[in-house]
Order: C-alpha cells, then structure tokens, then sequence
C-alpha cells in the first residue's frame, strides 16, 4: 500500500529505527517514485550512521531523477561530512539553484565554496612562484635579486644557506634576517 510512509513514521517516532528503515526499503520497491519515501530511507540511513549507503541512495536517486529539494540538501550536507570532493558537490548545488535560485542553503554552500577555491587560487599561486634553490648560485648578490624581486621566501632561504656554510657575515645576516622577517609578515 501506498500508506508504508505514515508507519515508517510511527515507527520513527517510537525510534525503531530498524523497523523504520525495512518498512521504507519494502514499501520503495513498489513505490519507488515516492519522493516523501525515498527522503525518509536517506535520512534513516543517516540517523543509523550509514552514511555511505545514504550517499549511495542519493546518488542513485539523482540519477534516476527521483530527487526533491530537501534530498539535494540531505545529500550535500553528507558529501560534506565524508569529505567529498567540493567540485562535485558543486554540481549537487547547482541543481538545487537550478530549481530553486532563491535557496539561501545552496547559496551558503556556493559562496563558501567559492571562498575556499579562491583561497586554493592564492596560495596555488604562492607556491607557484617558488622554485628549487642550486647550492653552486648561492650568493649576496643572488639573495638581493631575490629580494629586489619580493620572492622574500626564497631570499630568506639562500640567506639561511649563505649563513649556514659561512659566506656571509653574521652581522649584515642578522640585519637582513630582521628586514626579509618583517617583509614576510607584512
């Protein structure tokens, strides 16, 4: 009968999860479009700590077509929670945006992402821009185009390099080791 969702929910209420859960998965292979139905399972699947089989149902469910609204946020909020990747949840979100623009949960999720990959985008370019340091090109003059050219991550180590095989003096080293420190936190 089509009524297997109102005693899923008594069950649920009486926290018989277990009974809840059988009650949905038999009640779906013969009302597998019920929407209500298919949400309940997801979130009894969760309220279990099955957290892998409700992202496989979601999964499926959004394949199939067979998703409401709130399954989309069910199903971002889990990808999260078992750290999957955030450009495939994006997806996820975009559907949700796709059927409701206004949705302040998706809207949350997307600038949050959108911060995160602008964050990634900085620092990737950071890391760009350093680059393996030959023992045999260590010198002051070498440490100064570094520094001249603000690659104060770099500088600082030929300085440390030039310090540690004693090519410098340890006064003109502490002296730029205070100036590249303040650069670096600046």
């Amino acid at each position: 009968t089509h009524h297997f969702i109102e005693l899923a929910q008594i069950y649920l209420d009486a926290n018989d999860l277990n009974r809840a859960v059988k009650v949905c998965e038999i009640g779906l292979k013969t009302h597998s479009t019920n929407l209500d139905a298919r949400y309940m399972l997801a979130k009894l699947y969760l309220l279990t700590n099955q957290l892998s089989k409700s992202e496989q149902f979601l999964s499926k469910s959004l394949n199939q077509n067979l998703i409401s609204n709130k399954m989309l946020k069910l199903f971002i909020e889990i990808r999260d929670s078992l750290n999957r990747s955030p450009h495939e949840t994006k997806k996820i979100a975009d559907k949700l945006l796709e059927s409701q623009s206004d949705d302040a949960f998706a809207n949350r999720w997307l600038h949050q992402y959108q911060t995160l990959q602008q964050a990634k985008s900085s620092t990737k370019s950071k890391n760009e821009s350093t680059f393996k340091i030959n023992q045999n090109i260590i010198s002051y003059t070498f440490y100064n185009v570094l520094k001249k050219q603000k690659y104060y991550t770099q500088a600082e180590l030929v300085l440390n390099m030039l310090e540690s095989s004693n090519r410098i003096n340890s006064k003109i080293y502490k002296e730029e080791h205070q100036q590249l420190s303040k650069l670096l936190n600046s």
